[in-house]
């Protein structure tokens, strides 16, 4: 079966905890003029300006030659409805080493730039270095359950454009990825096309951190769910330079 990059929530429920995850709007009218503007992936604010999401949503906007003009960031409740605030961006930026090839580590990591700092929403935090190792090591990985967070299409492949949740076990650890199940016939929920960048949270206590952002699945969306690493070198590295830069 075709794996592909994913973007939306299945099996999930209504998100209130987590306004400082997103979604990116494109208007692909240069396109087609009847696509309009889509929601095109989801992401988390880490910094007052800084929108972190998975590289292929970047490289996409590339590939779509979507102008700068014509994409916006909103938090909003729902993202398509008349008081929906969209922020203008200034930028985005791929990882330097972005190659997609989900056997290996495709540094499936961007930025987008806003231009001003959205105010009311909060910011995410990313888990520190090494973080899903240190769990491993201690053995509390297993019967873990992530949140996954993001805007994009239901299990029945719609999108609403409100932000929603999902949670998804744990099944195995990579040095780039964090793999987890989907299946509902074993309680999993999961993501699917949309939800792309979003991210996935480990709660530990009081505390929330960002361990990866989603990245890819199985095509039908019902299997598996498995997210690139935030904690690992590459990603840090990219990550702290992007807040310094743009803070």
């Amino acid at each position: 079966m075709l794996s592909l990059p994913v973007s939306s929530i299945t099996w999930g429920a209504l998100d209130t905890e987590h306004p400082f995850v997103g979604a990116i709007l494109a208007d692909l009218s240069h396109v087609r003029p009847d696509l309009g503007v889509i929601e095109w992936c989801s992401g988390t604010l880490i910094a007052p300006r800084v929108f972190l999401t998975a590289g292929h949503c970047t490289v996409g906007l590339d590939a779509w030659e979507v102008p700068k003009d014509k994409i916006w960031v909103s938090f909003s409740q729902p993202i398509f409805g008349p008081d929906a605030v969209l922020w203008p961006i200034s930028d985005y930026v791929t990882h330097p080493d972005y190659w997609w090839g989900w056997m290996a580590d495709p540094h499936d990591l961007g930025v987008v730039i806003l231009q001003d700092a959205p105010t009311d929403v909060g910011l995410g935090v990313v888990a520190p270095p090494a973080f899903l190792d240190g769990l491993a090591a201690r053995g509390t990985l297993k019967g873990t359950w992530f949140v996954n967070v993001g805007y994009g299409s239901d299990e029945q492949g719609r999108v609403t454009g409100w932000r929603e949740f999902s949670l998804s076990e744990f099944r195995n650890l990579h040095k780039a990825w964090l793999y987890m199940s989907q299946n509902i016939h074993t309680g999993s929920g999961g993501t699917c096309y949309g939800d792309s960048g979003g991210p996935t949270f480990y709660k530990d206590g009081a505390a929330e951190y960002i361990v990866a952002v989603t990245s890819w699945g199985d095509a039908a969306c019902k299997a598996t769910n498995n997210n690139y690493r935030v904690d690992i070198p590459s990603s840090q590295t990219f990550i702290a330079d992007m807040v310094r830069t743009y803070t």
